[in-house]
């Protein structure tokens, strides 16, 4: 049997990930998602360019870090501001925005409150600023992932068919 090693994560070499059990979370996946943002840079762009007026400065949870917060939430399939109140102490999610506690439900809807015209073309930017840096990678290997080795042949000009050089057929 092939078994998984011990490794660590990049962003927070704290983190171990083995397969002997411990402490249990549904939202491991999400460590993940923290990898490839430290690696991209997404929350790194969030907190330089997010433009929100408030007239108060938050030291605990910035407009910025509750973007953020927001972010994991969906990509959790938390989609409500609620749920963030139930998540407050979840391992998990401390951990990747490294935080004892997260922002509160009325956190997240007082930054809703503040949402205007400039906050939308910031995160526009952000958008634009991140697909850029995306695309401006170059990776030095290929790799195909073939989800679906059957291989179904088709005749006559049905759409969408192509050459199949592995099958050596229409597929």
């Amino acid at each position: 049997m092939i078994s998984v090693k011990e490794t660590s994560l990049q962003f927070n070499k704290k983190i171990k990930i083995d397969f002997s059990g411990g402490a249990l979370s549904s939202d491991s996946g999400l460590l993940l998602y923290r990898e490839f943002d430290a690696k991209t840079g997404f929350s790194r762009l969030i907190e330089n360019m997010l433009k929100i007026k408030d007239p108060v400065t938050h030291t605990r949870h910035t407009n910025a870090k509750a973007v953020i917060q927001k972010v994991y939430q969906h990509l959790a399939g938390y989609h409500t501001d609620d749920e963030a109140d139930e998540l407050g102490k979840e391992p998990v999610f401390t951990t990747i925005l490294g935080k004892k506690r997260l922002a509160s439900q009325p956190t997240l809807s007082r930054l809703n409150q503040r949402v205007d015209n400039g906050t939308v073309q910031s995160l526009e930017a952000i958008n634009q600023a991140y697909l850029d840096h995306l695309f401006a990678l170059r990776f030095r290997t290929q790799m195909v992932l073939d989800v679906d080795s059957s291989n179904f042949e088709t005749f006559g000009d049905q759409e969408g068919s192509a050459y199949n050089a592995h099958y050596q057929d229409m597929g």
